[in-house]
């Protein structure tokens, strides 16, 4: 169990060394599809089964979302990279939430929650930074987590920001222009 515990976690190094380095090369070109938030949300909960176990884990998801044209790949790994994080620093037993919203300027605009002690003033500046870890870390990590969610955000042609949510907790907001799928032209295909 340790032993395959320690494997998972060495994997996630790897991948998030290898995501840093295509984000530094320049080799990291988008490959948008039409995806269904729903499904993205799915994988990366189904991913994360184990360590949102100790959460109450909220999807707020418009029942009249559309399709939306994004990589899939690269929002399931910012999603992960979040919620992991969301695990990592808020106190087991409380609420993680992510929430999507479309308005009609065409943004897709992802919140991550939790209820934890949220970010001090003097971090929120240096977050996104790599090798950054937080003030409150107890858990191994490398500080890359949130430094790659910020790349792949900008690789989308998005922006994401960190800041405290009012009752206590940190949140993270992703703001991303994509397309979306219109009921008329899915009845017309």
């Amino acid at each position: 169990s340790e032993m395959s515990q320690a494997s998972v976690r060495l994997n996630r190094l790897i991948e998030n060394l290898l995501n840093m380095s295509r984000l530094e090369s320049g080799h990291l070109s988008p490959r948008p599809d039409w995806c269904d938030v729903h499904d993205l949300v799915n994988k990366v909960s189904g991913t994360l089964k184990q360590e949102l176990s100790q959460f109450k884990f909220i999807q707020e998801i418009p029942e009249d979302m559309p399709l939306v044209y994004i990589d899939f790949g690269l929002m399931e790994q910012v999603l992960h990279n979040l919620i992991l994080n969301a695990t990592q620093y808020a106190p087991e037993g409380t609420t993680i939430t992510i929430s999507f919203k479309y308005d009609k300027a065409g943004i897709l605009t992802v919140k991550v929650m939790d209820s934890g002690g949220g970010f001090s003033l003097s971090e929120l500046n240096l977050l996104f930074n790599k090798f950054y870890r937080g003030e409150k870390t107890s858990s191994g990590g490398t500080g890359l987590g949130l430094s790659i969610v910020k790349g792949f955000v900008e690789a989308l042609g998005g922006s994401v920001s960190a800041g405290n949510l009012e009752g206590g907790g940190a949140v993270i907001t992703i703001e991303i222009p994509v397309k979306i799928s219109e009921m008329n032209e899915n009845e017309s295909n």
